[in-house]
């Protein structure tokens, strides 16, 4: 399908999933494990399809502070915020039918006018790298890629998404890049590091090498209110709006900072690597900053064989845009760095959306035809070539 003649391909959506979509995906070993993790169990009541679904928000931290106080108001709810509370969203569709359904997904995909999906976690899927348990970490990334693998085959030309990823556990890391080569929904993977690990760390040279072996992109997403936390993104002074409004696009910057200038793009040259949901009207300005500190901080870096803003302007690297941004920081950021590098998204279906009028509200922006379709599909297409659209 096409909306007003434009393919559409959605880089940034989200699945659960729940407990109950991946319990048949666990060993006993698994199950036996979570029974201790009671005291972090979420219970979702009241929902429409699984009447109490589960989640974990292990590692996960409270927002009391309302911005301005002197100090945190311990009457407010002692919960991990995971949303931001007292927001009016759109219509949001129910994660939990979706996740259930794949057919589900796809019909508000026709509503909104998306031809494809690409799918992470939900932030709190993180949990996992809060936990001194790598087995346990480990065994639910094998869950949760084998659910993907069921969940995607009944639309395998319009959903995908990424492997999921153990800093901590190298070997299993790589063999799941392995176990998934020859399947049509790993797009891509997603490395959870813990708290304190940078990705720039060489026990990860594995897998990078992994993913350019088998063509996986390297997909750098920020989840601001959930493990795995970003140092610096901790330290927002116990107020959710700045938690929100900050952590993404410095978790973003600091992500790809990290890999461009440690030359992890010189020693695998056909690895490509993407930016998501952390927005995109400050890249120019980062490229100039690493530019400017890859000279006179050199010391600080391996040799580099370009210069970090050449790295992103290679055609191997890729950022997802943040529809808020509108249409005229997206120009001008295409105007400044070209047209190959931003990539359509919406969150689905994440409060944060604008469901179902993400696809109208960025057709409607004031654009090319020509550079129109490089944000809305061909530079996606490009990006996770192992989906096989064209």
């Amino acid at each position: 399908m096409a909306r007003n003649g434009f393919k559409v391909f959605d880089t940034d959506t989200h699945t659960g999933p729940v407990m109950q979509l991946l319990d048949k995906y666990l060993t006993d070993a698994e199950r036996a494990k979570l029974a201790d993790w009671k005291q972090f169990r979420v219970t979702n009541t009241g929902a429409d399809h699984y009447k109490d679904s589960t989640t974990y928000s292990r590692g996960t931290r409270v927002y009391r502070r309302v911005l301005g106080a002197a100090k945190a108001d311990e009457s407010r709810a002692a919960k991990p915020s995971l949303v931001a509370s007292g927001a009016k969203p759109k219509k949001v569709p129910s994660t939990l039918l979706v996740d259930s359904e794949p057919s589900e997904r796809v019909k508000d995909m026709n509503i909104e006018g998306s031809d494809a999906h690409l799918m992470l976690p939900s932030g709190w899927f993180g949990c996992y790298t809060a936990s001194d348990d790598v087995a346990l970490e480990m065994g639910m990334y094998r869950a949760y890629n084998r659910w993907m693998n069921d969940y995607c085959s009944a639309y395998p030309d319009r959903l995908g998404g990424v492997a999921l990823i153990s800093a901590r556990d190298i070997p299993g890391s790589v063999e799941e890049i392995k176990r998934w080569s020859k399947s049509r929904w790993a797009w891509g993977i997603e490395v959870y590091a813990p708290y304190g690990m940078p990705l720039d760390h060489p026990d990860l040279e594995p897998v990078w090498a992994a993913a350019q072996e088998y063509d996986y992109v390297v997909a750098l997403h920020v989840y601001a209110a959930s493990p795995p936390y970003a140092p610096g993104s901790m330290d927002t002074w116990e107020n959710r709006f700045l938690q929100g409004s900050v952590a993404h696009p410095w978790c973003g910057q600091r992500n790809m900072a990290a890999l461009i200038c440690s030359g992890v793009m010189d020693r695998y040259p056909k690895l490509r690597i993407g930016t998501l949901e952390a927005g995109h009207s400050w890249l120019p300005y980062w490229m100039a900053q690493l530019d400017e500190h890859a000279h006179h901080d050199k010391v600080w870096l391996p040799e580099l064989k370009h210069k970090p803003s050449e790295y992103v302007t290679s055609g191997r690297y890729f950022q997802s845009i943040e529809i808020h941004e509108g249409a005229r920081l997206t120009n001008a950021v295409m105007d400044l760095v070209g047209e190959d590098i931003l990539m359509y998204a919406s969150d689905y279906p994440h409060m944060e959306c604008h469901y179902p009028d993400s696809v109208n509200d960025v057709l409607a922006w004031d654009m090319s035809e020509g550079r129109k379709r490089k944000l809305l599909w061909d530079n996606a297409v490009k990006f996770y070539a192992r989906s096989g659209l064209k």
